[in-house]
């Protein structure tokens, strides 16, 4: 006697070194062979941006059913193609108990698994793929993460074998890196008693300030863990951090996928007095990289904003309408003196304003253009790019402004009672 065989094979792909395709749209294809007891099924992603068809065939590998004899002491088929030896088995009866144990395997980065199904397998084909669109919405991180991966099943009528195989942007030993590592971050931001707003703003800039954009890493620059200890990466990686950070900070937050131009990109949207926003830690700092260096021309935008040079697929996520914080997005080289930061307006010629964080307002403080702005001891210090970039300092009312310099100055920072920056060497003045 035959015993059906079934074989799904689901693909992620990537369709551009920048980024990991995420959240597919799934398609069936079904093919039935002369034999009706025999079904080969394939399931491939379907690229939501443009298509990718010619991505799928040089990733997908399909393997031909062959039928089994069935070995009744056993009550499932299994083949010889099986290409590794599965960690562990779980035994389940039902789509949510299957849909359970995917996830548990994704979200330990287990290279393979196995699991039992007992139970009515008239179904089963619509079971392992709901359960399967079921485990990979569960956590944009997690599958943010998936490089590649396959799933393959066997069944008989009572029973059937559901075997995975799937690849990782990082290794267990990584993820467990990264969430120990980002524990003591977020400890850190919650010691503060930060409102919500707040709390995104140290997020973005956490990962700004601590961030050079590169495809040059040790790691995968496509990774959470490569962003936070190499302090280097790509869009994807530096989304995915923002992800997870803002996961534990308690903000709803989900891992988007789209293109600037022709380029793959990735970047978050928050949600915040029950609103969306857009944020893109990666377009927030600057290339190339400038030390310590934060701004928030995408911090919290609309849609409306975000498509004048962003795309992605509109209906695959919620809507952005809000404006509250567009105060935010001119602000360049903020320093922040309690409720008030000082910055450069980048719509202004990068004059040097002031925005009240409590009221939303800004008001000009110097007509000098100003980078690079540091505060001390009552006292702004910056690089005056009206006056050859020499180093300057002002009272943060606007008054006492004078040059100290007559050098082109960059990299301010304050540390220890000194004034450091850089002009053709790293210099420092006492405050």
């Amino acid at each position: 006697m035959w015993k059906k065989l079934a074989i799904i094979v689901i693909i992620v792909i990537f369709i551009d070194p920048i980024y990991t395709a995420g959240k597919a749209v799934v398609q069936q294809v079904i093919t039935w062979a002369n034999n009706d007891e025999i079904e080969t099924m394939l399931l491939s992603t379907k690229e939501k941006i443009i298509d990718a068809t010619a991505k799928l065939s040089e990733n997908a590998s399909i393997e031909t059913a062959t039928p089994i004899e069935e070995k009744p002491e056993e009550g499932v088929a299994v083949t010889a193609s099986t290409s590794k030896t599965p960690e562990a088995k779980l035994v389940v009866t039902n789509a949510k108990e299957m849909a359970d144990a995917m996830y548990a395997y994704y979200s330990s980065f287990s290279p393979t698994f196995e699991i039992q199904y007992k139970g009515n397998t008239q179904r089963i084909e619509q079971i392992v793929e709901e359960a399967y669109e079921n485990a990979i919405k569960r956590d944009d991180y997690v599958y943010g993460h998936i490089s590649k991966h396959s799933i393959r099943f066997e069944y008989g009528g009572k029973t059937a074998t559901i075997f995975g195989e799937q690849s990782y942007l990082m290794t267990p030993e990584q993820a467990a890196s990264v969430e120990m590592n980002v524990q003591e971050i977020i400890a850190s931001i919650n010691k503060k008693s930060l409102s919500d707003v707040e709390k995104v703003r140290a997020v973005n800039d956490y990962i700004v300030a601590t961030t050079a954009y590169t495809e040059q890493t040790n790691a995968s620059p496509h990774s959470a863990y490569t962003v936070l200890t190499e302090h280097g990466g790509v869009c994807q990686g530096y989304a995915l951090l923002a992800h997870t950070m803002l996961q534990k900070l308690g903000i709803e937050t989900k891992y988007i996928v789209g293109y600037v131009g022709q380029q793959g990109h990735a970047w978050n949207l928050v949600k915040l007095d029950n609103q969306w926003y857009h944020l893109d830690t990666t377009w927030n700092d600057p290339v190339p990289d400038r030390k310590g260096s934060i701004r928030y021309q995408y911090f919290l935008v609309d849609d409306r904003t975000m498509a004048k040079d962003h795309t992605w697929i509109a209906e695959d996520y919620p809507k952005a309408t809000g404006t509250t914080y567009n105060y935010f997005h001119d602000v360049d080289f903020p320093a922040q003196v309690g409720q008030q930061i000082f910055y450069s307006n980048i719509s202004d010629d990068n004059k040097l304003y002031v925005l009240d964080l409590k009221t939303g307002k800004s008001k000009r403080v110097s007509h000098s253009r100003a980078q690079y702005i540091v505060y001390a001891d009552g006292w702004l210090y910056f690089s005056n790019y009206s006056r050859g970039a020499y180093l300057t300092k002002i009272r943060p009312d606007g008054s006492g402004e004078q040059i100290l310099n007559r050098e082109d100055t960059k990299d301010l920072f304050v540390k220890d009672g000194y004034l450091y920056f850089t002009t053709n060497e790293l210099k420092k003045m006492a405050l």
